[in-house]
């Protein structure tokens, strides 16, 4: 059975837990701490944020509360009984939502998973279970409270699933298998926003992997994502034994493990998210040309666009995830032939700054591959990341220095406007190029290529953009 003085013991030393339960005291509220933060507490988890539960006519509470704390109060979700409080007081977080239900035993009846469904009284100092809660949390099983919390939230069964990559150990109780088996096409009745930020979370959990490979034996990620129903002449099942997406989940384990590759490539919490859609998406892409689904008509970067469209990924997270999908397509032709630096250094110069997580993506996609011995295709892949990661040190390629302006090429005669922009440009590829090193030789080169007096191409007046210099 669960160690209750342990759970005890980690509260009564949680600095904001005891400022709450002495104004809870002091107020005369009925305040409950419930769900996952009790669930962490028995688990030894170290967590900053606060679930708690308390009666409609005590609501009230939560605003004299955030005065004393000195925090930022405000609501999330339309539906009143589904509103949430959120006080933000420095690092911590402490969200209130209205009891469901008139007791707190009726409340937890109504929570999603049994692990969740827990609760100790701040003004009683006591716990509340549900049956089965305390067995549960030490057995690490992942149970429904009741088949009906899927109706009223089907968000839950993704939910499920995301615990499995975060709690060490954990594992879904097969009753709750079968259940979500049988509702997962309610996920359809979802708004796609609450989807998304359980699926970034998934990704971002320490076992992405484990979770990823359960969302899709349990049928979830054909609903999530609708593009991979089943052609009706393949089997449902079959679809994710196919070597394509244990490829995707070997990705996302080389993703956890990455190590910065020498120290010198390190990954930010949204490039890793960037990274693991990326995977996602290839992966995806590759199963329906499998079947035959849309082959042919759309490269997998256009799938990914209207996926992430769809799903309503922000403007510069689809432009940031298409643009590197089309550059990976490149680099892999590139590392096929023999390229020489000054067309390394242009697509270098092409691709810009997202060239760090190009590299990364590539090295990543090869070890998620490769076997114990490296292809010669391999070796040439790593070898030109090799390549690549050295040229951009410094960032003279990605951020070259201004050799000359706007202000020089209107000094010949030409208007401002776009063909004033693609001189620039061809002066900045011969820089990047090498072919160009100081400002001399870029003034230079612009007085003889498109200067009047040295018979240029085009006279400033009907100069033609996609004239080559």
């Amino acid at each position: 059975m669960l160690k209750l003085q342990k759970v005890i013991e980690r509260i009564h030393r949680d600095r904001v837990l005891m400022t709450l339960a002495c104004i809870v005291k002091r107020e005369r509220v009925k305040v409950y701490l419930v769900g996952g933060t009790i669930r962490d507490l028995a688990l030894g988890r170290g967590r900053q944020d606060y679930d708690f539960v308390l009666h409609q006519g005590d609501m009230t509470f939560v605003h004299k509360l955030s005065h004393e704390l000195k925090g930022h109060l405000f609501s999330m979700g339309k539906d009143e009984k589904q509103r949430v409080y959120r006080i933000l007081a420095g690092s911590d977080i402490l969200d209130f939502n209205v009891m469901d239900g008139a007791t707190i035993g009726g409340d937890l009846k109504k929570r999603d998973f049994t692990i969740n469904a827990m609760a100790y009284s701040l003004h009683e100092h006591r716990f509340y279970f549900h049956p089965g809660s305390e067995e549960d949390i030490d057995e690490k099983l992942i149970r429904m409270v009741s088949p009906d919390g899927f109706n009223r939230d089907p968000l839950r069964m993704i939910r499920g699933v995301r615990y499995l990559g975060i709690l060490e150990g954990f594992r879904l109780d097969e009753r709750t298998k079968r259940v979500i088996r049988r509702k997962a096409s309610l996920i359809r009745s979802i708004p796609v926003e609450r989807i998304k930020m359980e699926m970034d979370r998934i990704l971002l959990s320490p076992k992405p992997f484990f979770a990823m490979g359960e969302l899709a034996t349990l049928g979830l990620l054909p609903e999530i994502f609708p593009e991979l129903q089943m052609p009706q002449r393949l089997k449902r099942k079959a679809l994710f034994r196919m070597d394509t997406f244990s490829h995707y989940l070997r990705f996302l384990k080389c993703l956890a493990q990455w190590n910065g590759w020498e120290g010198d490539l390190p990954l930010h919490t949204e490039e890793r998210l960037i990274l693991s859609y990326i995977a996602l998406f290839t992966s995806m892409g590759r199963i329906l040309a499998t079947g035959d689904q849309w082959a042919g008509e759309k490269t997998i970067s256009h799938l990914a666009y209207e996926i992430m469209t769809r799903m309503k990924f922000s403007n510069r997270f689809k432009e940031l995830i298409k643009k590197l999908m089309d550059h990976h397509v490149n680099l892999l032709k590139i590392s096929r032939s023999r390229v020489g630096q000054k067309a390394l250094k242009q697509f270098i110069y092409q691709v810009g700054a997202p060239v760090r997580l190009l590299i990364i993506l590539s090295l990543l996609e090869q070890r998620a591959s490769a076997n114990d011995v490296l292809s010669r295709e391999d070796q040439n892949l790593v070898q030109l990341c090799h390549r690549i990661k050295d040229l951009c040190k410094g960032g003279d390629i990605i951020s070259p220095p201004t050799l000359i302006t706007g202000r020089d090429v209107m000094g010949l005669g030409y208007e401002p406007g776009p063909v004033v922009g693609y001189i620039l440009h061809c002066v900045r590829e011969k820089q990047i190029r090498g072919e160009i090193g100081d400002r001399e030789q870029a003034l230079a080169f612009l007085r003889d290529t498109f200067g009047k007096e040295h018979g240029s191409q085009a006279s400033p007046g009907v100069f033609d953009p996609e004239t080559k210099a």
